[in-house]
């Protein structure tokens, strides 16, 4: 299953599969000896090690080994969905890129030789430090995997190439787009382009090229809306003299109305989950066939909505919301950051980082209309404010297309509300503060603080709600820890959101139960060391409140 854009004439080589591997346990990667290694082990690509039987759990440096086959001086990159923490790319010995994250896709450069069998070692630290991975922190709420986590392909380039070309929707009702290019290789002057979508030919062309870019515009033949009732994508396909790029793309709009998200000028209800990229077995390294599996059960809830929480999402999973019709939330990684991190300058460049990876790669999905930021940070310091305005301003300069929100849990004390689109708040009334007949005024009293601080009437999302049930624990009291509770506040906030107007969506914590932090302070109130939040467990078997909020979801 390789992300898109795709490619028929470009030779892509899958490195998905079978690595040599070595785990070498806690140690500064800057004093390894590569030349010492030995490759006793193996890993699959993409996983996660740490959530392998023979690494469960341990915290270090471990190093891949495979073999790359590249004609003799050719250009080649290698895309690298993702890999976690902190990882260093050598090709035949020689080191040519370092990245942080995680959760972001980036390209490596292969340095030319005249040797066609090349050597590819990844260095790969899932220890925490400031200093390798600032966005990354043991105190968040989930737990953190090591590994080459999302897959790995290798392009065959000529001497100018397609590096990336954007789609944008100039008017979805007439299917007119603006197709922005940027080139790679040799610089070039113009360029003799063929484009066609969903097999027309519609432009066959010489373009002129200014600093490698350039910006055509399109007419899409029979253009047809995208929407999650029919999410009919089209395919443009860019072919140079020797190169080629096949980006999907929809034909959608969205936009805000006072307190309504208007999806193709027609309000939307959102009604979804958040959703981490975990399983017991994988970690966050989501085999296709699972991807699938929870779409299947987002839409046997009666949900149309996905908040990818809390960092950016596999490409993969992004192509198959984009197929199936499913509304998404993407977010640069955050949770709870505090003064000393917007006070730091190493942290907020690792941010404008990540929102840079985010969008270049998220950019052509119709299935993601709001970006986000920074999981329940400070926003009630004055500090927080130059911080939220240079992040957000940031993603309004690299895509004003979709609407921008974030996650705010100081709420009405919050003072960065009017910065963006939409109004988001993770509350917790009847679990960490209150008692379940004080969720339906909490949530009443927080819409009012959202229209007051933000200026102005905005769309209102609860982003966050929940409670923990433990699964399979019933109990006549009806009280915390039991499925019953949970059913029992769920059906009050799901019920509020469908009937209260002002309300535009809900995404409720959590989709499924899923691991965290190991930190003692943190997991003493985490049995298991799961949050259970989920509306099914770790496995992916449904709670009580996985029917109660179906029924509530399916009424319109």
């Amino acid at each position: 299953m390789n992300p898109y854009p795709h490619h028929s004439v470009r030779k892509v080589i899958d490195l998905s599969g079978v690595w040599e591997f070595a785990f070498l346990g806690a140690l500064d990667p800057d004093t390894l000896n590569l030349g010492t290694v030995a490759f006793n082990e193996r890993m699959v690509v993409p996983q996660a090690f740490d959530a392998t039987p023979a690494c469960a759990g341990k915290r270090g440096v471990a190093v891949y080994r495979n073999s790359l086959r590249i004609p003799a001086g050719t250009i080649a990159r290698m895309r690298f969905g993702g890999v976690g923490m902190w990882c260093r790319v050598l090709i035949d010995g020689q080191a040519v890129a370092e990245h942080s994250g995680g959760y972001t896709e980036f390209w490596v450069d292969v340095p030319r030789s005249q040797n066609e069998q090349r050597e590819l070692l990844v260095v790969v630290d899932n220890q925490f430090s400031f200093e390798r991975s600032p966005l990354q922190e043991e105190y968040f709420d989930w737990y953190h995997y090591g590994g080459i986590t999302r897959p790995v392909y290798l392009h065959l380039l000529p001497e100018s190439y397609l590096r990336h070309a954007t789609v944008h929707v100039l008017d979805w009702c007439t299917g007119d787009i603006e197709v922005a290019l940027d080139l790679g290789g040799g610089a070039v002057e113009s360029l003799a382009l063929k484009a066609s979508i969903d097999g027309t030919s519609i432009f066959d062309n010489q373009v002129s090229i200014t600093d490698q870019k350039a910006v055509i515009r399109l007419q899409t033949p029979d253009p047809q809306p995208w929407s999650p009732e029919q999410p009919t994508l089209h395919t443009l396909h860019l072919h140079t003299a020797d190169d080629d790029m096949e980006i999907r793309f929809g034909l959608r709009s969205v936009r805000t109305n006072g307190h309504e998200i208007l999806l193709n000028d027609v309000p939307v209800k959102l009604k979804g989950i958040c959703r981490h990229e975990f399983h017991p077995q994988f970690g966050p390294a989501q085999p296709p066939a699972l991807m699938i599996a929870d779409l299947q059960q987002v839409r046997q809830l009666g949900a149309n909505f996905i908040r990818g929480s809390h960092y950016p999402q596999d490409q993969r999973f992004l192509d198959l919301c984009d197929e199936l019709g499913f509304l998404v939330w993407e977010e640069a990684i955050g949770w709870q950051q505090a003064l000393r991190h917007f006070t730091d300058e190493r942290y907020l460049a690792a941010q404008e980082q990540c929102i840079d990876e985010m969008i270049a790669a998220s950019i052509n999905h119709p299935s993601v209309i709001l970006w986000g930021i920074l999981n329940e940070a400070c926003t009630d310091l004055p500090e927080s404010r130059p911080v939220f305005e240079r992040l957000l301003g940031r993603l309004r300069k690299l895509d004003p297309t979709r609407l921008i929100t974030y996650a705010d849990h100081r709420r009405e004390k919050s003072i960065c509300l009017d910065l963006v689109d939409v109004v988001s708040f993770n509350m917790y009334p009847g679990w960490y503060y209150g008692e379940i007949e004080d969720v339906l005024p909490f949530i009443r009293k927080s819409l009012d603080a959202a229209h007051k601080l933000a200026g102005e009437i905005r769309p209102f999302i609860i982003s966050e709600i929940g409670a923990d049930a433990i699964p399979g624990w019933h109990d006549a009291h009806r009280k915390r820890w039991t499925e019953e509770y949970q059913a029992d506040l769920l059906k009050i906030a799901c019920e509020e959101m469908m009937q209260n107007e002002q309300i535009t969506g809900i995404s409720i914590w959590h989709f499924f139960d899923f691991r965290v932090t190991e930190l003692k302070e943190r997991v003493l109130g985490r049995p298991r060391s799961y949050n259970h939040k989920g509306l099914m467990d770790e496995y992916r078997r449904p709670k009580q409140a996985f029917a109660r909020v179906k029924a509530i979801f399916e009424q319109s």
